[in-house]
């Protein structure tokens, strides 16, 4: 097989020559000819036959062999609009010398080269001609402008896709007919397309509904079903709905039938009445459950998960949700319900679980721009006091300072389905142009709802005493150095990504309010808003994120500033990334030392494409743009910072290892031409 090739790919082909990576160009067989092409080149006839002569060459020469290279090549040359191709064959010369001539009449070469289209009227001829002509196009590899070779085939493949797509728009009692006429350079295909009526879903006749949720399931589908054009999915959908809402009532052997009732025209319009039916079976319900399995976890807690189910309908469904939501604790490494039929026709759920180490104590380690080296220890317990509670206790050093931290989490406080986590800390830390030390606690409590527990809604506290105890910057810049901050907030969030860890399709919003005030014990007020979105889609294999943030902060109350460590800071590898972290805003001009703001924004995009054969390394580009104010009185995007560049991610089971640089594209006097950042974690 011989390869056409530009100009613009003979060196590297070279190169790839020169370091042994390219396979060998076909050579013509000497066991196959062929003669009486004309139209069509030796080298295209070779290539269409690869498979069949690399078998002859090793299985050999014989007359059935013969007879199926031959059928091969008539049907490829048919295939490509040589309609009366006639491919005869002989085997010549005695064994082991033998060869197989074939001979070729390729007849007329046949192409479409006009259309004539009547009676269409929900398509456009376009569409009409890509449906006709799909199988040809798309096996020669023909743009849908080029002329196309008449293939009857096929065409007639066509016209049934054309009476698919129609009978998907409504139009059920949909003929095509196609014939060919001879044009100037060419064929014209002639359509005739008799659409016939349009087919609407008209009324839609339910049973008896057994109780209020089932009722309500039937006016829904009524409202979603009705008006709309009919076609046969409508059926499978309309029984799907009904089915899977009947199980989940408990009505786990429910038979559904959606049958078409009758058929009326009405102001041009084929209206369909749809009827369905269902033999509900008997209700089954939770009589109770069993464990098996647990040593460490208290059947205590297994009777509080599960309190709910029993004595309702059961539901594979929610039976899977709690069983997916037990496993998210870490606590179990496999958990497993089976139901059980009991005489009254109930079911009796037996539990069987493989608990996990519910222990751990670990080290981790790292390096990131800011901070540094990181290191430190951390410990876990997942099953605290038997109940499945989390609390985890984490000692981190890096060059920046110290760190400790105790938390503990609760994912179903007093055994409702709101979360509580509660967190202690306290740190000593060196900032650029500050040193602190600061110890607290922070509160939490979320509630979370929706589809797939989409929606959250936290209330949360933070109260800490800072000491900002050795500064280079000037103290008219700092605020207070010493004081108790206490706020209070509540968050919400709607979480529509796929994999929340590592996202490649969806979105996320997220908005959260704080206000500290000296009611509750703080010795600052202020108030403070913040709000993030986020939008990730796949482009096949590449990913596109893009992003934008905002927040404010302002003090009210008797409090004049905002202390320089409550402030808002930007730059860095999660924000503008031609930054060092923090880097970016007002300067103290003694110190040289940024000094933060209240009120600033972030906007990101990039796009990551995997590296061939080199599993789990991505190249992304990306840019940023971001500001930080040093008031919240007038927020605005002036003084607007901006990066644009590359990098390389290395992905892991918890996120990627990024190595990026950004460029400073309009820099200023002070700033970084660009900046270069390792980090781990996704930037938004």
């Amino acid at each position: 097989m011989r390869t056409s090739l530009t100009s613009a790919t003979v060196k590297l082909l070279l190169l790839l020559v020169g370091v042994g990576l390219l396979c060998p160009v076909a050579r013509s067989s000497d066991l196959v000819k062929i003669e009486g092409l004309s139209s069509i080149t030796l080298e295209q006839a070779e290539e269409w036959l690869e498979s069949q002569v690399t078998y002859i060459e090793s299985a050999g020469v014989s007359p059935a062999r013969a007879d199926d290279v031959a059928y091969f090549l008539e049907n490829a040359m048919r295939d490509r609009g040589y309609d009366k191709a006639v491919v005869d064959w002989k085997v010549q010369g005695d064994e082991p010398d033998q060869i197989i001539l074939l001979t070729v009449n390729e007849g007329q070469t046949e192409v479409i080269s006009a259309y004539d289209i009547t009676g269409n009227i929900a398509l456009e001829d376009a569409a009409v001609i890509e449906l006709l002509t799909d199988s040809t196009r798309k096996r020669l590899g023909i743009k849908v402008a080029d002329s196309v070779p008449y293939v009857k085939s096929d065409i007639n493949s066509g016209r049934k896709k054309l009476d698919d797509f129609y009978t998907l728009l409504g139009f059920g009692d949909i003929e095509t007919e196609t014939e060919t006429r001879p044009g100037p350079s060419g064929l014209t295909l002639n359509v005739i397309i008799t659409e016939g009526l349009e087919h609407v879903v008209g009324s839609i006749e339910f049973p008896a509904a057994p109780d209020d949720q089932i009722a309500k399931v039937f006016a829904d589908a009524y409202s979603d079903f009705n008006g709309k054009k009919f076609n046969p999915a409508i059926q499978a959908n309309l029984k799907s709905r009904v089915l899977s809402n009947a199980v989940n009532a408990g009505y786990y052997e429910a038979v559904v039938k959606v049958v078409e009732s009758s058929h009326r025209k009405s102001e041009g319009q084929e209206i369909v009445d749809l009827t369905v039916e269902v033999e509900w079976g008997p209700a089954i319900s939770i009589s109770g459950i069993s464990v098996k399995g647990n040593e460490k976890v208290k059947h205590s807690f297994f009777d509080h998960q599960f309190k709910s189910l029993v004595g309702q309908p059961y539901s594979p469904g929610s039976t899977n949700k709690k069983v997916e939501e037990l496993l998210e604790t870490g606590a179990f490494e496999t958990m497993r319900t089976v139901p059980v039929h009991q005489p009254d026709g109930s079911v009796h759920l037996d539990i069987e679980v493989k608990e996990s180490y519910s222990r751990t104590l670990g080290v981790f380690g790292g390096f990131t721009n800011y901070d540094g080296p990181i290191g430190g220890f951390e410990f876990r317990n997942l099953n605290l006091f038997g109940a499945v509670r989390t609390i985890n206790a984490e000692i981190e050093f890096s060059g920046r300072g110290g760190r400790g931290e105790i938390e503990y989490v609760d994912p179903w406080f007093l055994e409702s389905d709101v979360s509580f986590t509660a967190r202690a800390f306290t740190l000593n830390r060196s900032e650029e142009g500050y040193d602190k030390w600061e110890t607290g606690g922070r509160y939490e409590f979320t509630k979370r709802f929706g589809h797939q527990n989409c929606n959250a809604i936290t209330f949360f506290g933070n109260a800490s005493y800072t000491d900002v105890y050795d500064a280079e910057i000037a103290p008219a810049f700092l605020g207070d150095t010493q004081y108790l901050a206490h706020f209070v907030g509540l968050s919400y969030t709607l979480d529509k990504r796929d994999k929340p860890q590592q996202p490649r399709k969806g979105f996320l919003a997220q908005g959260s309010a704080s206000v500290a005030t000296s009611a509750i014990g703080s010795e600052v007020d202020f108030f403070r808003a913040t709000g993030r979105v986020a939008y990730y889609h796949p482009v096949g294999n590449h990913n596109f994120r893009m992003a934008a943030r905002v927040g404010g902060i302002t003090p009210i109350g008797d409090t004049i500033s905002i202390p320089i460590d409550l402030r808002f800071y930007n730059g860095g590898p999660n924000s503008v990334r031609s930054f060092q972290e923090r880097a970016l805003g007002p300067l103290d001009p003694s110190s040289g030392h940024q000094v933060g703001g209240q009120f600033f924004t972030v906007f990101n995009a990039e796009y990551e494409v995997p590296i061939k054969y080199l599993t789990g390394l991505n190249f992304v580009v990306f840019g940023d743009a971001g500001n930080l104010l040093a008031g919240s009185g007038s927020p605005s995007l002036d003084n607007m910072r901006y990066a644009v560049g590359a990098g390389l991610r290395y992905m892991t089971p918890i996120g990627p290892l990024r190595f990026e640089y950004g460029y400073n594209p309009d820099q200023q006097p002070n700033e970084p031409q660009g900046t270069f950042h390792v980090a781990f974690g996704f930037a938004f």
